[in-house]
């Protein structure tokens, strides 16, 4: 073997076993992306899950705004049909603007539902409407701290796929950017 030859055997040795590190990280990142979705899912249902138990809450009581509780509970049913799609496809960019849009109008939803809940002070201090709304609270909390997990992974993943050299890579084997997933815009006061 001449020492061209040798040299071509290395470099392709090289070559070979940097695509493969490479291709090994983007799939690590991208399992990682998809588990911290799993995450995200799980507190985004559980969010969903308690405000159709707060509309009902509160529609045990006189003069509710049943308008305000309808409204709510069909914003969670259009959020979770996003969630849904956003679930067979975590990161894809479509799914997740259906979701950011769908959660932002159920947050502005249950804004407009808390709301209601405190113009009337026998329902706001009624047990069963007080512990649905510690509950969300909760919720949200973890909802918060899943989303931001999951755009860390998410950033993490589109940074990797990225730089040069891995991104002739990524391209080759199909390693689309992901999306981030906001917050909703916080369009005024909100007491739970």
């Amino acid at each position: 073997m001449t020492t061209s030859q040798a040299v071509a055997v290395i470099v392709a040795a090289v070559l070979l076993f940097w695509g493969v590190g490479a291709y090994n990280r983007l799939m690590s990142l991208r399992n990682a992306m998809r588990a911290a979705f799993g995450q995200l899912d799980a507190q985004v249902r559980r969010r969903h899950d308690l405000i159709p138990h707060l509309a009902e809450a509160a529609r045990t009581a006189p003069g509710t705004d049943t308008d305000v509780l309808d409204a709510a509970v069909a914003a969670r049913h259009q959020a979770h049909a996003a969630l849904d799609l956003a679930r067979a496809h975590p990161g894809a960019p479509g799914p997740m603007v259906s979701l950011a849009m769908a959660e932002q109008v159920l947050e502005d939803a249950c804004r407009r539902l808390q709301q209601a809940i405190d113009r009337q002070p026998a329902l706001k201090g009624e047990p069963a409407v007080q512990a649905v709304r510690d509950d969300l609270l909760g919720a949200e909390g973890r909802l918060g701290f899943a989303r931001q997990m999951f755009n860390d992974t998410v950033t993490a993943y589109n940074t990797a796929a990225q730089e040069f050299p891995t991104r002739v890579l990524s391209s080759l084997f199909g390693f689309r950017e992901a999306a981030l997933l906001p917050a909703p815009v916080d369009s005024g006061p909100r007491t739970v």
